[in-house]
């Protein structure tokens, strides 16, 4: 089973220069904004630096995309700022009247079965006039998922779970592009599971209970209801993204590609049916096109309020601001491993030696974890990473199963090669990309591979093709161009599927395929199959945690770090908290402060 989570996006991870930072920011997920009570009225200005990636909610799939969409868009169930020491999101009811348990009868006794309660009296912004929002707006977002124009990049999520989606999703795919053919193939055809049982009631069938369904449900805004008149357009056309019919408490005002969004109040929306958005402010403003250095001058001048889209506090900008206990910043998690070590196990360089296990262990004990830290920004900025899932995903403490000192230990790695049969060392091609801090972090690990027996052949090349023609590229793979690469990986969701499943699960490996270095694990197999068929969460998080001891004691890579995202607001601003869903505060919650 193959998941192709965020492969569009990956490759552009942040790239934080050299700095050394020793100090922890503001409390995870904390309010770092100003106290008292809120306040409404005002105007809400962001600036960064790009346009969404798509503004259309079969698509939306990107930080910025979701930080709109708050504010446009009510969902199924909504991510809110988790509790505890971790930046672990939580799911809460949005549109629907409660989490659905087997308990209150939301899930059938054999886990298949979803029913999902919508709330009543929640409108659309129709451009006829307010509508109701019904359990057919529901369906018609499901069977937008997968169309032949813009499609989700998520969708492996839905089409393994969801009875009939990949059938549906298969005829989808050869229909023409266009807005006559689209309407009748969505008009035509139904999804086996997913239904409207009742004006208010949408009921989904999985294939085999799934603990992860409403992770999955949550997603995005990919199942959100959507209008009938989205059918009148191309998905995520340019007539579509002026054409945006909102259900959440604001509006699209004015819209300019790559420049600008004004967004107002939306008359229709209903605060008494909104458990999770505030709506404060009367409007929010959106200037796009600006680096992350004007607009931090902007923000430290309070003539802007927060950042937008992919801007993130410059790392030059931080060490500052952590002195002197600036809670305007906030440093927070967002489930990135930024970076690992790819080994290439396929590789018939030196004999196979990558695909023995000691060999590998053998780089995990050769690098200085802590020495990319100090490359990345120090603990402000990277955690030093011992296992493959990130403390966010479970909301757990690390393990340490191969007891690899952050440090590295080079004798023990020498020790490793000489039981593998390589008393002389291995030769090693090491890939990179040639921007930081990937090149520095290349430098760095040189140094440890050749102290720890390792005879390194150094390997750049650009951003686009570390990924496009080398470890996407089969043939180049198995050829053994490359024998470890430094990567970076961003997650769907906190939850085991999206990292264990795609990045390691060997039976899916093919051209194309996440699982850069093609390691394959019986035991890891079946550990993450009995994982994705758990009853419950607790079930499924016991087995998530068993498979990657299992994957990380058999060195199927080199985690490096845990990154983590530092973001900067205004002085105006009160009740910012930190929502690794968008990698920033929620627009929708936050209020102007007199």
């Amino acid at each position: 089973m193959l998941h192709r989570s965020r492969l569009a996006l990956i490759a552009a991870a942040i790239a934080l220069p050299a700095l050394v930072l020793t100090a922890c920011s503001a409390p995870q997920g904390g309010d770092s904004g100003g106290g008292g009570d809120a306040t409404t009225g005002g105007t809400l200005k962001l600036a960064g630096n790009s346009d969404v990636l798509y503004l259309d909610p079969a698509a939306s799939y990107s930080a910025p995309d979701y930080q709109i969409h708050r504010a446009l868009t009510r969902t199924l169930f909504a991510q809110v700022p988790g509790q505890g020491d971790t930046d672990r999101s939580e799911i809460v009811p949005d549109l629907a009247l409660e989490i659905p348990t087997e308990d209150n009868g939301g899930i059938s006794a054999d886990g298949t079965v979803y029913t999902i309660n919508l709330q009543e009296g929640v409108e659309f912004d129709a451009p006829s006039g307010a509508r109701e929002i019904v359990a057919d707006d529901v369906v018609l977002a499901a069977k937008r998922i997968c169309n032949p124009v813009a499609p989700s990049n998520a969708l492996s999520y839905f089409t393994d779970t969801i009875v009939g989606l990949a059938a549906y999703c298969e005829g989808f795919a050869a229909v023409d592009p266009t807005v006559e053919a689209i309407r009748a193939y969505v008009e035509g055809n139904d999804i086996a599971g997913v239904q409207a049982t009742g004006d208010h009631t949408v009921q989904f069938t999985i294939t085999q209970p799934a603990a992860d369904f409403i992770d999955i449900m949550a997603l995005g805004v990919f199942l959100a209801p959507q209008p009938v008149e989205y059918l009148d357009y191309l998905p995520d056309s340019p007539e579509l993204r002026q054409h945006i019919i909102s259900s959440g408490p604001y509006r699209i005002a004015k819209y300019v590609p790559d420049e600008s969004y004004t967004l107002e109040r939306n008359p229709v929306w209903k605060a008494d049916l909104d458990p999770v958005r505030k709506a404060n402010v009367d409007a929010i403003e959106i200037a796009m096109g600006q680096d992350a250095a004007a607009v931090q001058q902007q923000l430290e001048a309070g003539t802007v309020d927060m950042q937008w889209a992919d801007t993130v506090t410059p790392t030059a900008s931080v060490p500052a601001l952590m002195a002197q206990n600036d809670k305007r910043l906030v440093i927070g998690g967002d489930g990135a491993i930024r970076p690992y070590v790819v080994i290439n196990t396929l590789s018939p360089n030196a004999g196979g030696a990558f695909g023995k296990k000691a060999v590998r262990q053998a780089l995990n004990f050769a690098i200085d974890r802590s020495a990319v830290q100090q490359i990345l920004g120090g603990s402000g900025l990277a955690e030093v990473a011992t296992q493959i899932l990130p403390p966010e995903v479970l909301g757990v403490e690390q393990t340490n199963v191969l007891d690899v000192p952050d440090t590295g230990d080079s004798a023990n790695a020498k020790k490793l090669l000489t039981e593998a049969g390589y008393p002389d060392g291995v030769p090693v091609r090491l890939l990179y990309r040639e921007t930081e801090p990937y090149a520095s972090i290349a430098a760095a690990m040189q140094q440890d591979l050749e102290a720890s027996g390792f005879k390194v052949e150094m390997k750049v090349t650009t951003q686009n093709a570390f990924y496009s023609e080398f470890l996407l590229n089969q043939d180049i793979t198995k050829a053994g161009e490359w024998d470890i690469a430094i990567a970076a990986w961003s997650a769907d969701y906190f939850g085991g599927r999206p990292y264990l499943v795609p990045m390691l699960d060997g039976r899916g490996y093919a051209a194309g395929s996440p699982n850069f270095g093609g390691w394959n694990n019986d035991e890891f197999n079946s550990l993450i199959d009995q994982a994705l068929a758990a009853r419950s969460p607790e079930e499924a998080d016991k087995l998530w945690i068993a498979a990657d001891a299992v994957a990380t004691e058999d060195a199927a890579w080199v985690p490096i770090t845990f990154a983590r995202t530092p973001v900067f607001h205004s002085d105006r601003v009160g009740g910012f908290e930190y929502l690794s869903w968008t990698k920033n505060g929620d627009v929708t919650n936050v209020w102007i402060q007199n």
